[in-house]
Formats: C-alpha cells, sequence, structure tokens
C-alpha cells in the first residue's frame, strides 16, 4: 500500500509541476506559486511516507521530515537536510498564494504580490525538491 500511495504523491507531484509551468507563461505567477508550492509538498509527502511517517495535514511537512531525519543514517540525514531547506522556503506559499494579504494599510490579491522572478524562483525549488526526492525513494518494482 505505500509503494502505491508513495507513487501517487509523486505522480501528482509532477501534474502539478506541470500546471505549474503552464501558468508562468501565462503570466500567471500566484497561481504558479501555489501549484510549485503544492508539488513541492507532494514530494515531500511521498518521501515522508517512505520513511515510515504521516504527511502534514498543515503544509507543514518540512517539520515532519526534520522528526523523521533524526531517525535516518547521516548520509541520507544530510540529503533530507537540503530537501527541508527547500521545502521551508516554499510552505508558506500554499496559503499566501490563495488569499489576499495586507501590505500596510493595503489588502491586496495574491497576484498583485508575485513576480515573474518569484515565480521562476519558486518553480525551480519545486523542481529541486521532486528530483531530490526522487532520488531518495528507490523505484518501485513493477
Amino acid at each position: 500500500m505505500a509503494s502505491k500511495e508513495i507513487e501517487i504523491y509523486l505522480e501528482l507531484a509532477e501534474e502539478q509541476l506541470k500546471d505549474a509551468e503552464i501558468a508562468i507563461k501565462n503570466d500567471r505567477y500566484a497561481l504558479c506559486a501555489l501549484m510549485s508550492a503544492l508539488s513541492a509538498e507532494n514530494a515531500s509527502s511521498a518521501l515522508v511516507i517512505s520513511l515510515g511517517g504521516r504527511p502534514s495535514k498543515k503544509h507543514r511537512n518540512s517539520l515532519v521530515l526534520y522528526r523523521l531525519s533524526e531517525e535516518a543514517d547521516k548520509a541520507i540525514k544530510a540529503r533530507i537536510k537540503n530537501i527541508i531547506d527547500l521545502l521551508k522556503d516554499l510552505e508558506h506559499h500554499i496559503t499566501i498564494s490563495r488569499y489576499p494579504i495586507r501590505k500596510g494599510t493595503a489588502l491586496l490579491p495574491p497576484q498583485k504580490l508575485y513576480t515573474r522572478e518569484d515565480a521562476a524562483n519558486l518553480l525551480s525549488s519545486a523542481k529541486e525538491i521532486l528530483n531530490r526526492v526522487k532520488a531518495l525513494i528507490p523505484s518501485p518494482e513493477k
């Protein structure tokens, strides 16, 4: 069951990356941010499951991975730490890319907050997370 669940999370993460790429090509930067963050979350959920844990329901897989990494061997722990560092920068975009944000006295919709550069950086980080997670998780036997 776990290997099928991992496979589904990874498939979802890959599809969300494709959606993020479509969004940035169409100048939909907040949508790109959201899809990038969701992709990273789903990729990290696959890693959490592969390590015997349960994904966070509060969009904080970085915390779950940190706890699980404490039990991992030294080489794996360092690789998980790299994923955690990238993930911490993405996790909060799951919420801020969906709701109005107060900037001073103004209330701004997310699409007014994100630039092409922001979206490109988040997309790049999400790709990196997915690649690192896939490198850590053994391929299922088919």
